[in-house]
């Protein structure tokens, strides 16, 4: 059966142009399960998901220094005079920028520099570290926070704010909220707090907080009478005759988040006077992030991603929202919500820079010192004219004495930082075309991982010898003979893709000064 499937026209008008020379992977592992594993052959058992690994092995190695390196970017080099690597590079081969012909000219490694780490110092030239940077957030004293008007309703009403005094928390009991009318609604407390996040990059965001769940509270008669004589009748309440008995109590819900915008003034958790119920209750309003507690959960909770301030600008909203949904059905109206509530608490709010105590710090650029001088030096080969008629290209021929063959070049040189992933050159290259030819392990997409037919077979003695050389009770006579197979399939492969060519050959070797016959 053929391996063709296409027409002309499909194949000269497709993408695929020059496929055919190349067999995916996972055609190998079929064939490779299909002709080497079985009763009376070399293998007798292995399961696909074992010469899956061993075939991506083979094809990484091979990849290496075997395989031809078909991999290259090109670049206009930006004035930083930096390159990324790409992002499934493992090594590079050759590293050239273009002339205004379209020639490619080699660049070449330095080894007398390089970029490190940039220690922070003092004015002293100590040694800077890592502190810890925390906002200061004050849940002790109600300085510095704002409450909306429910909630200022709320202090002066059915509810309460209590600031700690020697831990830091805050207490929050919600009452029943009454209407001017036989009914009651739920209660919402929203305070809010400006944070100065300027010094901040990215930072862990935590608290800590206790609701309540759904229960029933009981009100005694002694308490009713108390609350008869004592209690505070508030202005356009309406005073319903309070009683005693067991009354439903709701789940409470407490948000803390950021925002980049301050909370509503008017907070509600229902309509009023044909006012709207505040968007404050979606936690949408959080669109920097939020934590949330509800019905009966407690302890810390940290925000799942760092919080992310590079974007924003100076300051930014901690904004803490307590509902609780009081209904009709739950408690009456009247003066007995003053003793009828829930409570719920928030504390330990932390923004804290997402560094490593105690480490180095680094100072914010990534370039050192090193580099800055490195890139702003002005090489002796800069402003070198491309014309290769020009009888200046070469001056002074054979007569550079003492140069260093190393440095006997005009077009530049670069160096690779591994740590940052960049590849710095010097500054005569500055605004030319880069060209980066690299190699991978082929392993980065499903459509890289493919082989060349002339190392098919090179690839079939990897797994063999893969398998094998992990298999218990195998004879290591067979081992060896595996391993000298793969290394004999290897060269070969090496040899069919050196793609050497006589004719070619021949050609070069006439300017070499040597006769030859043909």
């Amino acid at each position: 059966m053929g391996l063709i499937n296409k027409t002309d026209k499909q194949y000269y008008e497709g993408n695929d142009l020059g496929s055919y020379q190349f067999v995916s992977l996972d055609d190998v592992i079929s064939q490779f399960m299909a002709v080497y594993v079985g009763d009376e052959k070399i293998i007798n058992k292995v399961s696909r998901s074992d010469v899956s690994f061993w075939a991506q092995r083979a094809l990484a190695e091979l990849s290496f220094d075997t395989l031809k390196s078909i991999k290259s970017q090109q670049i206009d080099l930006p004035p930083s005079l930096t390159m990324r690597l790409p992002k499934d590079y493992v090594n590079y081969t050759h590293l050239s920028y273009v002339d205004a012909s379209g020639v490619k000219h080699p660049l070449y490694p330095t080894k007398d520099t390089n970029n490190p780490f940039q220690i922070t110092q003092n004015e002293s030239k100590g040694y800077v570290y890592n502190e810890l940077i925390s906002s200061g957030i004050n849940l002790n004293t109600e300085s510095g926070w704002y409450f909306t008007a429910e909630g200022m309703q709320g202090i002066k009403t059915a509810g309460k704010l209590t600031f700690g005094s020697d831990v830091n928390t805050l207490t929050i009991s919600q009452a029943p909220r009454n209407r001017q009318v036989d009914s009651v609604e739920g209660f919402v407390v929203a305070g809010t707090h400006v944070l100065d996040v300027s010094a901040f990059k990215k930072a862990i965001f935590s608290a800590s907080a206790t609701t309540v769940a759904a229960g029933t509270q009981v009100i005694t008669q002694a308490q009713v009478d108390d609350l008869a004589e004592n209690g505070i009748e508030y202005e356009g309440e309406v005073p319903y005759t309070s009683t005693a008995g067991t009354y439903n109590t709701p789940a409470t819900t407490v948000r803390v988040g950021l925002s980049t915008s301050a909370p509503e003034d008017n907070v509600r958790m229902t309509p009023w006077n044909e006012q709207t119920a505040s968007t404050n209750l979606d936690p949408a309003y959080f669109d920097i992030g939020y934590l949330e507690w509800s019905d009966g959960e407690t302890g810390e909770k940290i925000l799942d991603s760092n919080v992310d301030f590079t974007s924003i600008q100076g300051q930014v909203y901690l904004t803490i929202i307590v509902i609780a949904p009081w209904t009709d059905t739950d408690s009456p109206s009247g003066t007995l919500s003053q003793i009828l509530k829930v409570e719920s608490t928030v504390s330990n709010i932390s923004l804290e820079a997402d560094n490593s105590i105690g480490l180095l710090d680094q100072t914010g650029a990534e370039e050192s010192s090193t580099f800055t001088n490195y890139k702003n030096s002005n090489p002796s080969e800069n402003a070198r004219a491309d014309d290769y008629i020009d009888d200046i290209y070469w001056p002074n021929e054979g007569e550079r004495y003492g140069l260093d063959p190393v440095r006997a070049q005009v077009n530049g040189s670069f160096y690779i930082d591994e740590r940052l992933g960049k590849i710095n050159f010097s500054s005569n290259i500055s605004g030319k075309t880069v060209i980066l030819d690299y190699i991978s392990d082929s392993l980065g997409t499903d459509s890289e991982m493919q082989v060349h037919k002339f190392a098919e077979e090179a690839l079939y003695k990897w797994i063999t010898y893969g398998v094998l050389s992990t298999k218990s009770n195998v004879p290591e006579m067979i081992v060896r003979r595996a391993k000298k197979e793969k290394f004999a399939a290897t060269r070969q492969a090496k040899l069919r893709l050196s793609n050497i060519k006589l004719g070619e050959i021949t050609q070069v070797l006439r300017g070499k000064s040597k006769q030859i016959k043909h």
